[in-house]
């Protein structure tokens, strides 16, 4: 569950800009909240602007963080590290960080770090309640406490300048707070950024092997009005052939090529009297061919989804209804963070007020801004979606084709 979210110097986010999933005193929607300890946590998230504003920036920088996380203890001496800074700010570090809590412990992670090394980075974790640090590093100087003294000792022998310790404390210690940590960023945060992905090898692999989700997925199929009766997902491991590779391919790289198995996936959908292959389906039917099973384990796994743009290729209502679902099916704790165009969403009859947020473009220094719809003067009914469009909130394109 992630509780809150904040970086600075990435893309077009100049400032310190914070994304926070906690509640506020409104009680609208109050039995759809998340309980953790003594905060009420939103379940959902949605990010509007126009175009170029930085909706996308923010939730690249929970991406990259993700990513820094996962793969840095692989990072060979003298490897540049995954960085977007701000055009104006290259020398000025970057900084991410968030707070989350998984297997039931609240943590607070963040770091700072330049193109080449990380500066600063600190992990507190609260078993009990009471924050208390885990470790803190300047530079190449870790301190950590004495539960955790054998993190120094690491430190010393294998550390370098790009690389994070908790990565590489969890490759090399056994200290399950630690693993807890991480294990937020491997299997608690999901974040899909694009249509570059493997969510349909795992949707086919899903709709296989588990029977219930695949008729989970049917059922919504006719709810949207498809009439698909049945799906035929196959996968399987085989070795290429030669008519497949490009005819100008390197012979020492056709050859590797051809003697790796690969995994291949195929989707049928059946209508009454006649299938068709997923490729010559509707986008929107790819789409959710793709998204529908990953959805449906983050949300009955209690995971935090990141994305963004979710209503591309889908219909206004099957998003709503999508978004809907975390906001008031409290089975879990899943969580739904999106930026997003689609302005039906914008409702006061499907979001409290702090879980809307608008990005705009700060002339000074054409930095991002990020600001929560609580923090403007709006009634609980208020007309939300014709204000936006009339830029109330922020700047949004208004008469850009003029004669």
């Amino acid at each position: 569950m992630l509780l809150n979210f904040s970086c600075s110097n990435v893309r077009s986010i100049r400032d310190k800009v914070t994304l926070d999933l906690r509640a506020n005193s409104d009680d609208t929607f109050e039995n759809s909240l998340i309980r953790f300890e003594n905060e009420r946590v939103n379940p959902a998230c949605a990010i509007y602007g126009s175009n170029a504003t930085g909706k996308t920036s923010v939730l690249t920088g929970m991406a990259i963080m993700q990513s820094m996380v996962l793969t840095s203890h692989i990072l060979q001496p003298g490897s540049l590290l995954n960085r977007a800074p701000h055009r104006l700010s290259p020398d000025k570090p970057t900084e991410y960080e968030m707070e989350f809590v998984w297997k039931k412990t609240r943590y607070i992670y963040r770091f700072s770090y330049d193109t080449q090394k990380i500066i600063k980075e600190t992990l507190y974790y609260a078993p009990n309640g009471r924050m208390g640090v885990i470790f803190s590093r300047d530079g190449m100087k870790v301190k950590a406490a004495e539960k955790f003294s054998r993190i120094e000792s690491m430190c010393k022998e294998k550390l370098i300048p790009n690389k994070l310790v908790l990565s590489l404390a969890v490759n090399n210690l056994n200290y399950e707070e630690l693993s807890n940590a991480y294990l937020f960023y491997s299997e608690g945060l999901v974040v899909l950024m694009n249509d570059n992905n493997n969510w349909l090898e795992y949707s086919v692999s899903k709709m296989e092997h588990d029977k219930k989700i695949k008729d989970m997925f049917l059922k919504f199929l006719r709810k949207t009005g498809s009439d698909i009766v049945d799906i035929k997902p196959k996968s399987e491991q085989r070795l290429m052939t030669a008519a497949e590779l490009p005819p100008d391919m390197p012979p020492a790289i056709r050859a590797m090529i051809l003697n790796q198995p690969v995994l291949t996936t195929t989707v049928k959908t059946i209508y009454k009297g006649f299938s068709l292959e997923l490729i010559e389906e509707s986008m929107g039917t790819q789409k959710l061919i793709k998204l529908m099973c990953p959805i449906m384990d983050i949300f009955q796994k209690g995971k935090t989804f990141v994305c963004d743009e979710i209503e591309c290729h889908l219909h206004p209502l099957i998003v709503r209804q999508l978004v809907g679902r975390f906001i008031k099916g409290k089975v879990s704790d899943a969580q739904i963070i999106c930026a997003t165009h689609d302005v039906e969403m914008l409702d006061l009859n499907l979001f409290r007020r702090d879980q809307i947020y608008f990005t705009d473009i700060n002339p000074d220094y054409h930095r991002t801004t990020l600001k929560p719809l609580s923090s403007y003067q709006c009634r609980k009914d208020e007309n939300v979606q014709r204000k936006y469009l009339e830029s109330k909130y922020c700047r949004v394109a208004k008469d850009a084709w003029e004669e």
